[in-house]
This record gives structure tokens, C-alpha cells and sequence, in this order.
């Protein structure tokens, strides 16, 4: 769904205007990138891998605000995934050298402290450029890279903004679709629905095989029992 399909969809269902003199379609594009990224942040639907340059001696990075929620960091010399640790454990292994990162928005802490410029990978949701033109979709990885399937979810968002804003009656002030858009307590709604069906892309973790022989012995290739 495009921008301007989303902009039109707010647009007749509250009503809104669109003149010179009174261009309330300003606002629904506002509340339409506000439901963009308030969706991203709450569900986390799409995970990419960047490249974070890290600048040799520093202990603290700035990412300025470019990470909207941070999942997982590679260590630059390919042992596999950083621990994450809290901010004061972070500054305690980058005494000693061990391996773990913190994050705190914005601020990114790396254990052990590279000597050298360097990058790391990164996993998490990334701010997204905002939609502006009326071919824009937040289905663009650059855009948001939010699935055609989730974006009513954004309409609902600006649906309720858009109805605190009007006053609008029918809908007792868009708290209808606030309900629709998060559920009455903040836990329901388009965002449970999103958590569901991408915790179920997931791929399932595989069955843990129990080995036996650590209490039991083993067999001999004759068949002969092994054990304590």
C-alpha cells in the first residue's frame, strides 16, 4: 500500500481537509510516519544486518538515534555474538578486555575497545527514511520494510491520531481505533496480532537430543556394554 493510498484512507474515513487554508492531510502524513515507526518499535517485524563503523579508542559510540530497537552485535574478530551487558558491566569488561556491548539510546558501549578503526555487524530495526512522496512504501526496506499485511496497523494509528485531533465524534475521539490499533489495555489489538504472526515466522528451535551415555555408558562396537 502506498503513501497516498494510506494518506486517502484516513482521509475519507475521518473526513479530513485538505485546502489551503486548513490542509489537516498534513497531519495524517505525520501520524501515518509516527504509526510507521511506533509499529516498528513495538513489534519489531523487520530485522536487517548493518555495518557499524567503530572508531579505534573510543569507549562510548554515538549512533544518534539511528537504532530503534537493537537486538544483536558480531564481534570484529569473527568469534560469533557479544553478550549483551548493562552499562556499568560494559565499562567493568572494557577494564579487562572482555567481550560484551551495552546499549543505551543513543549511546552504543563496546567491549573490548578496538585500537583500530573497524566495523562490527549489527543486528536490530533501524529508523527508517520517511514516506514523502506518494509512491512511497513502507514496504521498502528503506522505508521501513514493513509487510503489506501490517500496514492497515499504520492507517488504524493515524486513524486514532487523527480522531484525538478532530474530536470526532463517531468514534469517541479515535479511541475506537486506538482499541483496534493496540487493544483496550495497550496489549491487544493490530499490535498482538503483528507479535503473533511473526512469532510464528520464527524459525522453532530444534529438539534438544539427550546423550545418554554420559549416565548410562555406551556400546562397544561388539555390542559389549561400556560403563561405570
Amino acid at each position: 500500500m502506498n503513501f497516498l493510498t494510506m494518506q486517502n484512507r484516513v482521509q475519507y474515513t475521518l473526513g479530513m481537509s485538505d485546502t489551503a487554508t486548513t490542509d489537516e492531510m498534513a497531519l495524517a502524513k505525520e501520524y501515518l510516519n509516527e504509526g510507521v515507526i511506533d509499529v516498528l518499535v513495538r513489534t519489531r517485524p523487520y530485522t536487517r544486518c548493518i555495518k557499524l563503523n567503530v572508531t579505534a579508542n573510543t569507549a562510548v559510540h554515538d549512533l544518534v538515534n539511528l537504532v530503534l530497537a537493537l537486538v544483536d552485535i558480531e564481534g570484529p574478530d569473527g568469534t560469533g555474538f557479544l553478550p549483551r551487558l548493562t552499562r556499568e558491566d560494559a565499562v567493568t569488561a572494557q577494564g579487562t578486555g572482555d567481550p560484551g556491548f551495552a546499549y543505551e539510546e543513543p549511546m552504543l558501549w563496546l567491549s573490548p575497545v578496538s585500537s583500530s578503526d573497524t566495523f562490527v555487524k549489527a543486528y536490530g530495526v533501524f529508523r527508517p527514511t520517511a514516506l514523502v512522496n506518494d509512491g512511497d512504501d513502507p514496504s521498502d526496506p528503506a522505508l521501513g520494510g514493513l509487510a503489506s499485511e501490517f500496514h492497515p496497523a499504520v492507517i488504524n494509528y493515524a486513524l486514532w491520531k487523527g480522531g484525538e485531533y478532530l474530536q470526532h465524534e463517531q468514534s469517541q475521539g479515535g479511541e475506537r481505533w486506538r482499541q483496534l490499533y493496540e487493544g483496550q489495555d495497550g496489549q491487544g489489538g493490530d499490535i498482538a496480532r503483528i507479535k503473533k504472526i511473526l512469532a510464528k515466522r520464527v524459525t522453532p528451535q530444534g529438539s534438544i537430543r539427550r546423550d545418554l551415555t554420559r549416565n548410562l555408558g555406551s556400546m562397544s562396537p561388539s555390542g559389549s556394554y561400556i560403563g561405570g
